[in-house]
């Protein structure tokens, strides 16, 4: 177990102290120092109480922060750097320091002018050091205070329950910006005097490539990724090298928790927790046990309070009491607790948080929405979606430019505000709400709309009939079962499907007696994709027993045959 070195008092170390390293190449206490020293020198230059503070690189995102509170200043942490995000924080803001695209940004430290000595203060335990923002339930973001006595007593916590290995480098797959990769891939490395990689590994093969500089490493990751780890990659180069995985942000699925402990040979320790309340509990999944339970953290305690929310009593919660948690859990006899879900409108996606109202808040100020809700659907894993109503203004667009150039518009509104991961993926545009009879919108009306079910042939919308054609008006149905396996990244109707729905609906309409025999001047021109409005014209010539077909749309024609039948 290594000895713990408090957040307040981090000058203590040995000038040679490894801090941070980058593929291998350390960065020891005296850079860190010197660094702080130029970043102070920087920061001195500007007033103000409360910076933002956004950089993609832990040592410096570090240093910086450690220079505020030099400064007796409060590091203010979005989870993201885009214009909007700090548009709506600017007001509680006296200014920015790191990577963000404004022009009054403090973006580097001064290494003319530092100072080799300084007097090291030491922070008060009860100094508010950070201020995290995070999404409420409205969408509007909110601040939560983290104190350096809230920092250091979790880190504490955390070492008590998980003794460290000195020579253990930290790599991360989660940003330090999030309170979980900065407890777990910052803050407690630091503290118990393990060095970290200063670059988030951003692909499976990163931490591989990474991990082949070290003789021991640990992992701090998500669901997102560990959910993608892949059995393609060498991970017996680096087999017994892993000390453990930790995972946090949402439940880690049974399956992926045995499947990268069996890749890396480390246990997979899943943290359950949020930005308000820290590290609440912990579990680890094993093959012999199917259904882990949550087991609390040292001095963390749970029951049920008023409507059978859970009541959470901390000692990260600073000068909170106790705090009423958004998730239903189910208490077991041996103590610990399962999770049933949220119970309000905050959605974990791919280990993001996301609020559905601010989803919702920003596309209903568009002058093409009536009415709309967000939701989660499960797929494969858990996407966000959009049910709307459309205004008269939005159902001329749908007609005019598609439903494609609209979706588009709408996402690249919400990509202002949002990460991609969490913008909806999924859209139902519907003449009414799926209202019940008391007049409120569930939500599993709301999920049927999306509800999987494979659809054989295209939904045809109008057709026209005489003697010798036939003129289909279809809908390409986006759960037709054509699209499974065939080009996953961008579905599309396969060639053999034409001449398959050309055949079915010639058979059904047409007196044709005969067998397929064989095709003639086949044409393929341009892909059909899913949703597309498509018609399909047929023309039967009962001399020569030939099926003329034409597939076309706005688009021009997508493909044109002859089918021949025996006579």
């Amino acid at each position: 177990m290594s000895e713990l070195i408090v957040l307040s008092r981090w000058q203590q170390r040995p000038p040679d102290h490894r801090v941070a390293t980058d593929l291998g190449s350390a960065i020891d206490q005296r850079s860190l120092e010197l660094r702080v020293l130029g970043w102070i020198a920087a920061l001195q230059m500007h007033p103000g109480n409360r910076w933002a503070v956004h950089h993609s690189d832990s040592f410096e995102f570090l240093c910086i922060l450690l220079a505020l509170w030099q400064m007796e200043r409060t590091a203010c942490i979005p989870s993201d750097n885009r214009p909007a995000t700090i548009d709506r924080l600017r007001h509680e803001l006296d200014g920015l320091v790191g990577e963000f695209e404004d022009a009054k940004t403090v973006t580097a430290p001064r290494e003319d002018c530092v100072s080799r000595e300084r007097d090291w203060i030491v922070p008060q335990a009860e100094s508010i050091a950070l201020e995290i923002y995070t999404s409420g339930s409205t969408g509007t973001p909110k601040s939560i205070h983290k104190t350096i006595s809230q920092l250091e007593c979790e880190s504490a916590v955390i070492e008590s329950l998980w003794p460290s290995q000195a020579d253990s480098v930290i790599l991360a797959t989660v940003s330090h910006q999030h309170i979980f990769g900065m407890t777990f891939g910052l803050f407690w490395p630091f503290s118990s005097g393990r060095a970290f990689e200063t670059r988030c590994c951003e692909f499976n093969e990163d931490i591989r490539f990474k991990a082949v500089h070290y003789p021991r490493f640990a992992l701090v990751s998500s669901p997102s990724h560990l959910g993608r780890f892949s059995s393609s990659i060498d991970w017996a180069g680096i087999e017994g090298r892993c000390d453990y995985v930790v995972s946090s942000a949402a439940p880690l699925a049974r399956a992926d928790s045995l499947e990268v402990g069996r890749l890396l040979a480390a246990p997979v320790r899943e943290i359950y927790g949020s930005s308000e309340t820290g590290a609440i509990a912990w579990r680890l999944q094993q093959p012999d046990q199917p259904d882990a339970g949550w087991h609390t953290l040292p001095g963390v305690s749970l029951e049920l309070g008023a409507g059978d929310r859970p009541l959470l009593r901390s000692p990260y919660l600073g000068d909170v009491e106790s705090y009423e948690l958004p998730d239903r859990v189910e208490f077991d006899p041996d103590g610990g607790f399962s999770l049933l879900g949220r119970a309000d409108n905050i959605a974990k996606v791919e280990g993001k948080r996301v609020s559905l109202a601010a989803i919702e808040n920003i596309l209903i100020t568009s002058d093409r929405v009536k009415q709309v809700k967000a939701l989660t659907v499960e797929r494969a894993r858990v996407e966000t979606a959009c049910v709307m109503q459309l205004s008269p203004v939005g159902q001329e667009c749908l007609q005019m430019l598609g439903r494609r150039v609209l979706i588009d518009d709408f996402r690249k509104q919400l990509l202002q505000n949002f990460e991609a991961v969490v913008v909806p993926r999924r859209w139902r545009f519907v003449e009414e709400m799926p209202y019940n009879r008391q007049g409120k919108l569930p939500l599993e009306n709301l999920r049927a709309l999306f509800a999987k079910t494979e659809a054989l042939w295209p939904q045809v919308l109008e057709r026209e009939v005489d003697e010798n054609q036939v003129i289909l008006r279809c809908l390409i149905p986006p759960q037709l079962i054509y699209f499974d396996g065939h080009m996953p990244e961008r579905p599309i109707v396969p060639g053999i499907a034409h001449v398959h729905w050309a055949a079915h609906y010639g058979l059904e309409l047409f007196p044709i007696h005969g067998h397929f025999e064989r095709l003639e001047v086949v044409k393929f021109m341009q892909v059909i994709l899913p949703e597309y409005p498509i018609t399909i014209t047929l023309t039967y010539n009962d001399k020569n027993g030939k099926l003329s077909f034409r597939f076309e749309s706005d688009r021009g024609v997508h493909s044109s045959g002859r089918i021949c039948f025996s006579r």
